[in-house]
């Protein structure tokens, strides 16, 4: 073997020959598995516990199925399918593409977004906002219906929620009388390790559009929905640090669809100047049911913006 040069030595566990590089090269993908692994501030753990020690979403190793409910149905609203356009279609032959942000309000001081990383950590606490950014694609079809997808992160977590749609009007651009149409949408939510959750969106819109100055057509809309959400949950170890007592493992109760109806209001109004297309709209969450009840408005609303274009 040959000896390593004068100023270097060769490590008891190292390679001979190994170089500064090929350690490098080791490393990093170390470093860069480690800094993935690290979870984002709006991630969730349905374990997670309060500054107390007591489980926010479950009792010992019952889970609590009215918080439970009500934390997936908020989630739910924040990655539902976003209507943000009037009744009218494209039309035959046409096609839109636009970005949508949205700041959804949710009721953080009810503690059960104390579940997220960002309250998890020393000092922190729940977010009252949370914020959407989205891509929306649109395609028109004969007969006045429409196709489309979209593909919506949470900010700051590792939550996605693509998209389908379609939709369909069934009076549209006649006369003084509004427009009026129907739309089908779902969205899934990914990358979450312990929650699986499925909205479906059926959404009856009434508008009407007309021109200012000859160069911009301004359509104001009113829509009301039925979000029908479906939630599950994989299995919860409420004491994870803890590797004996698996009796104590959980899952919290399936939500189906058919059973988890919601419904939600929707105010706004689009501006189209050309091909360039301006949408704003508030979603409010309509007849929460509580423990106390049904109130008239619920704990979240939104309010969204689209910049796009359409041809």
């Amino acid at each position: 073997m040959l000896a390593p040069p004068p100023g270097d030595s060769i490590d008891s566990g190292a390679v001979p020959g190994e170089t500064a590089g090929v350690r490098l090269a080791l490393v990093l993908p170390a470093l860069m598995v480690a800094q993935a692994a690290t979870a984002a501030p709006g991630d969730f753990r349905l374990n997670a516990r309060n500054k107390a020690g007591e489980g926010i979403l479950f009792n010992g190793s019952t889970p609590d199925a009215a918080k439970w409910t009500r934390f997936t149905t908020e989630l739910a609203y924040v990655l539902a399918p976003r209507l943000v356009e009037p009744a009218e279609t494209l039309g035959y032959g046409g096609f839109q593409i636009a970005m949508m942000w949205g700041a959804n309000v949710v009721s953080a001081g009810d503690g059960l977004w104390d579940v997220t990383e960002r309250a998890q950590a020393d000092g922190g606490s729940a977010a009252g906002v949370v914020q959407t950014l989205a891509l929306d694609v649109k395609k028109g079809l004969p007969f006045s219906f429409e196709i489309g997808g979209s593909f919506a992160w949470l900010a700051e977590s590792s939550l996605f929620a693509p998209g389908l749609e379609l939709r369909w009007t069934a009076h549209e651009g006649f006369g003084l009388t509004p427009d009026f149409g129907l739309r089908g949408a779902v969205t899934h939510m990914v990358g979450s390790r312990d929650l699986n959750l499925t909205t479906v969106a059926i959404d009856a819109v009434i508008s009407k559009g007309f021109g200012i100055g000859g160069m911009l057509h301004l359509a104001p809309y009113l829509s009301w929905s039925f979000l029908l959400i479906s939630a599950s949950s994989r299995v919860v170890d409420p004491t994870p640090t803890v590797e004996t007592d698996f009796g104590a493992n959980f899952v919290f109760p399936e939500l189906s669809a058919g059973d988890n109806v919601h419904h939600r209001l929707t105010i706004g109004a689009r501006a189209l100047f050309s091909v360039l297309n301006l949408s704003a709209q508030g979603d409010f969450e309509m007849l929460e049911k509580g423990p106390d009840g049904t109130s008239f408005f619920g704990s979240v609303a939104t309010f969204s913006v689209k910049l796009g274009i359409e041809y």
